[in-house]
Parts: C-alpha cells; structure tokens; sequence
C-alpha cells in the first residue's frame, strides 16, 4: 500500500481494545448498517492470507482490520474513484482484466464494491484467475440500501444470485452469511429519511448555527442507531427474529466467501 504512514482511520478504528465503527468515519445516517457489516466480518478475519488485494480500496478503510493478518497489501481502484488516491498501488477498470498475475494473490477483498461493477461476471473470473487454489475471495454487498455513488450504482444482490456468480466463476462457497435484518432495514431508511429531514430544516438557519444544530443532530441520530444494535443483539430478541423468518431474507446485505474450486489433473 503506498504512503502507508500517511493512513488514517476511516470507516473503522481502534478504541478499548477493539475495533468499532468510528462515528467520525461514516455518515451518521449510515452507523447502523456499518455495526450490521462489521461485525460478519469480523468473523471473516480467519480467512485472511498473506498476500491481499484490497479491490476498489477507496480510503483502505478496514486496513486496521486485516493489517496484522497479512504480510502485503495491494490496493487497486479506479481512476475515476470518489475517494482519495493517496494509497493505491494500481489504477484499473475492474470491469476488464486484472493487471496481476495468475496465481500471485492469497486473498482479496471486495468491500460494498460489485453493486458498482457492470460487469460482475468479468470481476470475478479475473479474481479466480489471480487468487492462489487456496486462496479466498472476502466479498460483501449491500442488499436494502438507497441509491449511492451514483451514476455507478448498477446491482442488488441477492444471496442466490452471489452464489450463482461465483459458482459460475470457478469458485466454491465457503460461507455465505447476512447482516441485519428486517429490523434493521427499518432502522436503516429511518435514519437516512430524518438526516435528509434534519438538513432541510437547518438550512433555514444562519450557517454556524447550522454547524453546531447538524453535529448535534448526528451524534443523536449515531447514539439512538447505537442504541438499538445493541437491543437487536440480544439473543432473545435474534432468536424471536429467526424464527419469525425476518432475517436472512430481509436483510440490510450479505457476506461472501468462497475460494477456487480445484481442477482435476
């Protein structure tokens, strides 16, 4: 990764001994959702190999989560990418093939990234081609989610559709999980209808008062979405929503891994 003594936490950091979503790093009206993403991929983290490829890196934002899990970073990112272009190593078209050899790469990470591509199939035949037969593809998606980055916002995945890419792309699934739930799509486009809402209104006032009424509402809007991850996490109430069937099939994304699947002879 280039200029890695210039990276800053983003998306997450380290605070009393864990890493947590960093309220400074994401949208507040997207707290909820990234608690809901993290923490399956925490989970994700045995998978890890020595040699990774962070696609459509952006800010390296989860840096901090695989850093002392690996030995080499590439990050690789588009040229027309939103986010800074500081860290990445190379810049390609992920909708085309990889500028990486065939067999190089132990694992490669592909966070809230293939909703973007407009050619998944081509990704993740060129993924297969440069991961190692045991190396693994760490993918995730969002699946309820509003429209973003756009004009570039092209898919919503579901499971069966995840499995069937990757299937037909040479590649076993290794696991294939969710991450939230009905609940927390309710929470979700709650807290994105009042930030929209907040913003109108602040509008009408002068604007440093503006400043101060738009960090207070986000710091209310990030503690009660806070707030109510934790009431979601109780075991209770997850296993209420399993059994109601509010989970799996009504979920904020899903979470891919899968490794290529090894050729005879």
């Amino acid at each position: 990764m280039k200029n890695l003594q210039a990276w800053q936490p983003s998306k997450i950091y380290f605070k009393r001994g864990k890493i947590r979503v960093n309220p400074q790093g994401v949208a507040a009206s997207s707290f909820y959702i990234t608690l809901e993403m993290l923490q399956v991929l925490q989970s994700c983290q045995s998978y890890l190999g020595k040699h990774l490829v962070d696609l459509g890196c952006g800010n390296v934002p989860f840096y901090l989560w695989y850093k002392d899990f690996v030995q080499q970073v590439t990050c690789v990112d588009w040229p027309n990418t939103l986010h800074r272009q500081e860290h990445i190593d190379i810049f390609a078209d992920l909708n085309q093939d990889l500028p990486l050899d065939t067999d190089s790469v132990n694992c490669v990470l592909l966070t809230s990234v293939l909703e973007h591509v407009h050619n998944p199939d081509v990704l993740l035949r060129e993924i297969n081609r440069i991961l190692t037969k045991d190396g693994y593809l760490i993918l995730s998606v969002p699946f309820f989610y509003h429209l973003h980055e756009q004009p570039f916002d092209f898919y919503r995945y579901t499971p069966h559709g995840l499995k069937f890419l990757a299937q037909q792309s040479g590649f076993e699934i290794v696991k294939l999980h969710h991450y939230g739930s009905a609940f927390g799509i309710l929470i979700d486009i709650s807290a994105k209808v009042v930030d929209v809402f907040l913003r109108s209104i602040f509008k009408i006032f002068p604007k440093p008062l503006a400043v101060i009424l738009r960090k207070g509402g986000d710091f209310c809007l990030i503690q009660l979405q806070r707030l109510l991850f934790c009431f979601f996490q109780q075991k209770l109430i997850v296993k209420l929503i399993n059994r109601l069937n509010l989970s799996s099939r009504m979920a904020l994304g899903y979470i891919l891994v899968a490794t290529p699947v090894a050729q005879d002879g």
